[in-house]
């Protein structure tokens, strides 16, 4: 049974559409939950790993734990121990893979489109809520972009997404609940009103690739 590390950054993203596929997927799930201050196994204590999304930043040195996850990752790459980095987890890759980071115009929320270049990963309407973006890490495979940024990469079994595959329409409506200023009725309508079926497109979708992530599908 293949040990499944989640890393959770913020009690409003958990896993979501991530765990109910870990779950039926037979995975052995360990939630690290960085923000009650849970400690960071050893790299050999898993046989993948997701890090999740966070309102923080990733090239904030500032963040009390971000140096410990930077080099948890780094070793976790080292061992060769698949990661999935989801938003803040894809740029917490793409850092320690060497690529920059950076603040975006202006922050990119709601359903997003991507041009993908993998059948792995749909292009659908994806949950998307960031104001950061990185560059592609050297060595990396694109794997799907959009007008604003670069937004899913790949390199050997790791991968790295902007936008939210294990988001929920419960998760977003927390992130709406609690963001300030809240956005208003052109990000809150597309999300809530007769979205039904995007959300669960975009569920149907997140577990393709998730599959096809941890299967190595996804590897060049």
């Amino acid at each position: 049974m293949t040990r499944l590390l989640v890393v959770e950054h913020d009690p409003d993203a958990p896993a979501g559409v991530l765990d109910g596929w870990a779950a039926a997927s037979g995975l052995a799930v360990t939630t690290v939950r960085l923000h009650a201050g849970d400690p960071l196994p050893a790299a050999d204590a898993c046989g993948a790993a997701v890090v999740l999304g966070s309102e923080q930043t990733a090239y904030d040195d500032a963040v009390p734990w971000l140096a410990a996850e930077l080099a948890h990752v780094a070793r976790l790459l080292t061992t060769g121990v698949p990661v999935l980095g989801i938003c803040f987890g894809a740029q917490v890759l793409a850092r320690v893979l060497g690529a920059r980071l950076y603040r975006l115009p202006e922050p990119e929320i709601g359903w997003v489109r991507v041009t993908s270049k993998h059948p792995g990963l749909a292009e659908v309407p994806w949950p998307s809520w960031h104001q950061d973006a990185f560059d592609l890490p050297p060595g990396a495979t694109e794997l799907a972009a959009n007008e604003v940024c670069l937004q899913a990469f790949t390199i050997g079994p790791h991968a790295g997404v902007q936008f939210h595959p294990e988001a929920t329409e419960a998760i977003v409506a927390s992130w709406l609940a609690n963001a300030d200023p809240p956005p208003g009725r052109e990000v809150t309508d597309p999300f809530f009103a007769g979205a039904g079926p995007a959300w669960e497109q975009s569920s149907a979708s997140a577990q393709a690739f998730f599959a096809a992530w941890l299967g190595g599908g996804l590897a060049r």
